[in-house]
């Protein structure tokens, strides 16, 4: 099942399979730093220290769980850390090919090289979950 759905993630988003792109992208990439919301209620914290993705819980979250843990993240006491920007966070970021992603990208001057900046301008909402990912 975890292998049907990984597969079906590299679909949506075929760069995401792929090491040689990730870690290049993963190279140059600034740090940054994001909560991920679920109806304005932090569940965790997404961070990229410039070497490596980290995902925790929060206290509140681990105290109250409102909601199921994420299925990449089951055990909620574990702070995992990952050399490439997980599936569940990756296919936020669109295909920068369409015309008006790129333009997006042209106005706000970001770097397409920049996993953090891509999630900045384009990874808080997405119509893969409910869950918000903001910019801290």
């Amino acid at each position: 099942m975890k292998e049907k759905i990984k597969n079906i993630l590299q679909k949506l988003t075929p760069w995401a399979g792929n090491d040689e792109f990730m870690s290049k992208l993963n190279s140059e990439n600034e740090n940054g730093k994001f909560q991920l919301l679920f109806e304005d209620k932090l569940i965790g914290i997404l961070e990229f220290n410039g070497n490596k993705w980290i995902f925790g819980y929060s206290d509140n979250y681990k105290a109250n769980p409102f909601v199921l843990p994420l299925i990449n993240f089951p055990d909620i006491n574990k702070i995992y850390e990952f050399d490439h920007l997980m599936p569940f966070f990756a296919t936020r970021i669109p295909n920068l090919n369409q015309p008006y992603h790129k333009q997006k990208l042209e106005i706000l001057e970001g770097d397409k090289a920049s996993l953090v900046t891509l999630l900045k301008i384009f990874g808080e909402k997405s119509i893969n979950n409910p869950f918000e990912l903001k910019y801290i």
